[in-house]
């Protein structure tokens, strides 16, 4: 059975590109959304294995905002992708259960490492 992604990210030529290389690892987009409250009501409903989350996002919420709220109701393993790789941001992402935190722009192979562990 392929392992089931959500993709979180609010610029349409990234999600893309993340969505193309979920697809190559053989898993499966279940779900692209821009926002974390979308992204948050999505996943209440439904099984994912894993989360691509962008942090800096449409909507009220963050990525990291929307991971701590995600983590509060399912146990679900997500992959921050973001530009924003300084001390305080990463400092924000550790205290989520996140698998792992990746810097734009990312590699097919990085993500691989992931997905498909």
């Amino acid at each position: 059975m392929k392992k089931k992604v959500m993709i979180v990210e609010d610029d349409q030529l990234l999600a893309y590109l993340n969505e193309q290389y979920v697809v190559n690892c053989n898993c499966e987009v279940v779900a692209c959304f821009d926002n974390g409250v979308d992204a948050l009501t999505f996943a209440k409903e439904n099984t994912l294995d894993f989360i691509l989350m962008d942090i800096r996002i449409e909507g009220p919420i963050d990525g990291i905002e929307t991971a701590i709220l995600l983590n509060e109701i399912k146990d679900v393993k997500v992959i921050f992708v973001s530009g924003n790789s300084d001390e305080k941001t990463y400092a924000r992402a550790l205290k989520t259960k996140m698998l792992a935190f990746l810097v734009k722009p990312i590699k097919q192979t990085e993500l691989s490492e992931f997905l498909l562990a």
